[in-house]
């Protein structure tokens, strides 16, 4: 059912965050097609569908099958007199996280319990299902599990993120973005032209390309999120190798009374 949801979910955020490639009016589609209210008001309760036919299926019938199908995972069934409300969550935390909002529940944990309201699980598998489609990865850093290079630097700029004031914990796609930027301002820092005039001046060398520009005019809080991530993990590789570089600087300086190893003993003054 999941190929379902990637048919549903793409058209929705090409249109709730942006639409690009489109300049011309009769290829652009309505934006009034699809907004949250075409989703949420529909009367659940005379809703049916197959979902027999994905590639002929209206934003309804897919979110309606994808609920269907989440619904069932948790052991229920769509005749079930609380499915018209998980469908009623589903439906509002997909729109949502359509559009990079904050999430309403912790994500943390997406384990359901059996006690927890059919209207929060929905909103919690709606909103999981589009993360998921747009390809957000999340890990827990408090867990043992799956560790790796690339989770530590993760964890890091994850670290910074909620140090940074850029966004909520409950936002993951503005907190992706960050992180994104976070990364790639690291390895641009290491790719720096004269890098060691940079990492010892702590700015770029007179007469050479910025690092990155920022596009003037209102940006989405996604778009804010990757160059502010950008700016702290370029300044924060910036200030490690620094730090590495005085590091090595300071164990090549013999201690004080410290004599050279023999055959490498300087000569006496005046010889």
């Amino acid at each position: 059912m999941r190929n379902y949801f990637l048919a549903a979910v793409l058209p929705v955020v090409g249109i709730l965050i942006g639409l690009q490639g489109c300049n011309k009016a009769q290829e652009c589609p309505e934006v009034t097609t699809v907004v949250y209210e075409d989703i949420s008001s529909v009367d659940q309760g005379a809703e049916s569908y197959t979902c027999s036919n994905p590639d002929k299926t209206s934003l309804l019938e897919l979110t309606w099958c994808e609920a269907k199908d989440q619904f069932e995972h948790h052991g229920q069934s769509a005749s079930s007199d609380d499915f018209p409300a998980y469908l009623k969550g589903f439906r509002e935390g997909y729109a949502l996280a359509s559009q990079a909002a904050d999430s309403r529940l912790s994500l943390a944990d997406d384990s359901t319990s059996p006690s927890e309201p059919p209207y929060d699980m929905g909103y919690r598998d709606g909103f999981l299902a589009v993360m998921e489609a747009m390809g957000i990865i999340e890990f827990n850093c408090a867990s043992a599990d799956l560790m790796s290079e690339y989770k530590d630097r993760w964890c890091e700029a994850a670290d910074a993120y909620r140090s940074s004031g850029s966004g909520s914990d409950n936002n993951p796609f503005v907190r992706a973005r960050f992180i994104d930027g976070y990364m790639t301002g690291g390895r641009v820092a290491l790719t720096v032209p004269t890098s060691m005039e940079a990492f010892f001046g702590g700015e770029n060398p007179e007469g050479k390309q910025p690092t990155i520009v920022q596009p003037t005019g209102d940006l989405n809080s996604t778009e804010l999120a990757f160059y502010r991530g950008f700016d702290v993990g370029y300044k924060a590789m910036i200030d490690s190798i620094r730090e590495s570089i005085n590091q090595v600087m300071q164990q090549m300086q013999l201690p004080n009374n410290m004599d050279f190893p023999e055959g490498l003993m300087p000569p006496p003054p005046g010889q």
